[in-house]
């Protein structure tokens, strides 16, 4: 029997939702989907609220939207006027540009934050398992369909076979907010994409030179340490592997031939890529100190999965994949920003 959408206005589920909601309905929120070209604002934010609900109870989007038409008190309490059709929902959303649509939830996100950037900074990589809950036991699926819709078997060690999609996120360590995402399809190997995601940070202008991105050890390799110090600047702190070798590492960080191209400032290329280097070093020595820090990652993912339902997605296609993560994302953003930051807190949510 499905979960039935009983208002309790002392259940902190539904005050958290209504929080939320209210950020949704207030007027910079409206200013900045306007701001990107978002038309019919009031559905708009009608669709995000109904998606947030199927998310936040794992319910479907008809069923919610039947509960809504029947029960006025609920509607009050969610602030919704007129209750929209499934088909209209389904529309609404599907016409929503991915890029567009990230953008535009970003643009909310640091709106709610308003932290500005001083000194360096330090950015939390990290990809989880998108399963598209394909019952293939029932409904084969044969490898030439899937190809036609950009699908294929993957593998991860967490979730075993499925079909689906990997998705790999960057938060702010100091905001816990996500400032980029990437949807692959299958489980390409994480080492592989470390190159592809610097440079789409680099592009968006997110890391400068001399930030610290984190990685867990699926992303290591020699080569990318490299990449991190000579190509984009930055410290990478890829935890290491047993078989990591120092001395192998430190042979291998030459100077990047750009620091001789510039006469007058080859002392001070150099000095700032030997406390690269140095910066790097000490990290890699003292890497379990860390290993906290990169539980914030898994603690949000954790969020995700269990506390907002995303360990499997009915959707089909890349779009409609890549928009329902970016939605999963930003909710669990702003239940943190609600004062859902510390682990515990995120632990109790998520087994709610």
């Amino acid at each position: 029997m499905k979960h039935r959408l009983n208002l309790d206005i002392r259940d902190p589920n539904y005050t958290l939702l209504k929080e939320i909601f209210k950020i949704m309905d207030s007027r910079e929120t409206f200013e900045i989907l306007a701001s990107f070209g978002f038309k019919n604002l009031d559905k708009q934010v009608f669709t995000f609220k109904i998606i947030f609900i199927s998310m936040f109870f794992g319910l479907d989007i008809p069923f919610i939207l039947s509960e809504l038409e029947s029960k006025e008190n609920l509607r009050k309490y969610f602030n919704i006027s007129e209750v929209l059709s499934a088909d209209q929902v389904y529309k609404i959303f599907s016409l929503q540009n991915p890029e567009k649509l990230m953008k535009t939830l970003n643009r909310i996100l640091n709106s709610r934050n308003r932290v500005k950037r001083r000194g360096k900074k330090t950015f939390i990589v990290d990809a989880t398992p998108v399963d598209l809950d394909f019952n293939f036991h029932r409904n084969k699926k044969t490898k030439e369909h899937l190809k036609s819709l950009n699908l294929k078997w993957s593998y991860s060690s967490s979730k075993g076979f499925y079909i689906g999609f990997k998705a790999t996120v960057v938060i702010d360590f100091d905001s816990m907010n996500p400032v980029c995402i990437l949807i692959h399809s299958g489980a390409p190997n994480d080492a592989k994409l470390f190159d592809e995601i610097m440079e789409t940070l680099q592009k968006r202008r997110i890391i400068k030179k001399g930030d610290t991105i984190i990685f867990d050890k699926g992303y290591y390799g020699y080569k990318n340490y490299q990449l991190g110090i000579s190509k984009y600047k930055i410290v990478p702190f890829i935890f290491p592997k047993e078989n990591f070798n120092r001395t192998k590492l430190d042979d291998q960080l030459s100077y990047p031939l750009q620091v001789f191209n510039q006469t007058k400032k080859i002392i001070k290329e150099k000095h700032f890529y030997n406390n690269l280097k140095h910066e790097l070093f000490k990290k890699l020595d003292n890497w379990k100190k860390f290993k906290p820090i990169r539980g914030k990652i898994e603690d949000f993912f954790k969020l995700l999965k269990q506390g907002l339902n995303m360990r499997e997605i009915h959707k089909y296609t890349p779009k409609s994949v890549e928009k329902t993560v970016y939605l999963n994302v930003f909710l669990g953003s702003l239940i943190i920003s609600q004062g859902f930051y510390s682990k515990t807190a995120i632990q109790q949510l998520s087994e709610n």
